[in-house]
């Protein structure tokens, strides 16, 4: 397995460093840093006079002592490298560091400065086009620790098999119990269709045969929100919600209730993403 981290110098990129190193201690992974600087091209500002070399040789020495410094926050156990790219936009930059690394899974945090409970523009451009999984490491979590348990959400919204099939991977992997949280009974009570109930409900009995150690809780409340609220956590979980297409290209975005999780979660939250119809995958 290798992890990517999308990784600036601040409190939040630090704490998806520190979420990455605990993942990645046991099993043991590697650990990509990615860090992005601007790129240069012809819209790039110049100012009379101003010296854009000595400008470079600044930054390219500061992204190198940041970035070593990151270096020294990986566990012992964990193998780390660098990488440092040039793009357009910092979300852009992880992106093509992750597809040159060939990485398993983008880790990235919301911005300090993003308001409470949003994502911020960096990880919501990285959600936005990533072919692989991606880990919030959410602002609610103080203190990043290797997940004990993976808790699947699962509703009547398409791309639940691949929540299950994500969330079960990693619990084998990790040898951490899995648990299965229903979201059904708030789908059928805000009227969702009986056909697409017994859909996620058959995906649900399916991974529940195969993983016959798996929990399954069923949230209920009068909506989404009530509901979630409800639902009990321990300080090393780590939750998987689904992502949908939102149009044939390659854009992504969570959907409702996938999005009011990570606003809410007080633990990691990692995001699926559907098959891509372009690459031949299927459901």
């Amino acid at each position: 397995m290798r992890y990517l981290v999308g990784y600036t110098a601040d409190r939040g990129g630090r704490r998806a460093l520190r979420l990455a190193g605990a993942l990645a201690s046991d099993p043991p992974a590697e650990v990509v840093i990615a860090q992005v600087e601007p790129a240069q091209n012809p819209f790039t500002a110049v100012y009379p006079g101003a010296d854009t070399r000595g400008y470079g040789e600044i930054l390219d020495a500061t992204l190198h002592r940041w970035g070593h410094e990151a270096l020294t926050e990986l566990p012992d156990t964990v193998s780390g490298r660098l990488i440092t790219r040039a793009a357009d936009s910092e979300a852009e930059g992880i992106l093509a560091a992750a597809a040159e690394t060939g990485a398993d899974l983008i880790v990235v945090a919301p911005r300090d400065s993003a308001l409470p409970g949003t994502l911020g523009q960096v990880a919501r451009g990285v959600l936005d086009a990533s072919p692989v999984p991606v880990l919030l490491a959410v602002d609610q979590v103080t203190e990043p620790v290797a997940p004990q348990r993976v808790s699947a959400f699962i509703g009547t919204r398409p791309g639940g098999a691949e929540v299950a099939r994500a969330a079960a991977l990693l619990a084998r992997r990790r040898d951490i119990p899995l648990r299965i949280v229903s979201m059904l009974e708030v789908d059928r009570r805000i009227g969702a269709p009986a056909q697409q109930i017994d859909r996620a409900r058959e995906q649900i009995e399916q991974i529940t045969r195969e993983h016959t150690d798996a929990a399954v809780e069923i949230a209920h409340g009068r909506s989404s929100n009530e509901a979630f609220a409800r639902v009990s956590w321990r300080p090393s979980d780590l939750a998987v919600v689904g992502a949908r297409r939102f149009d044939q290209r390659t854009r992504l975005r969570l959907g409702t209730v996938a999005h009011r999780i990570v606003r809410q979660s007080p633990v990691p939250v990692l995001v699926v993403p559907p098959p891509d119809p372009a690459k031949g995958e299927k459901p």
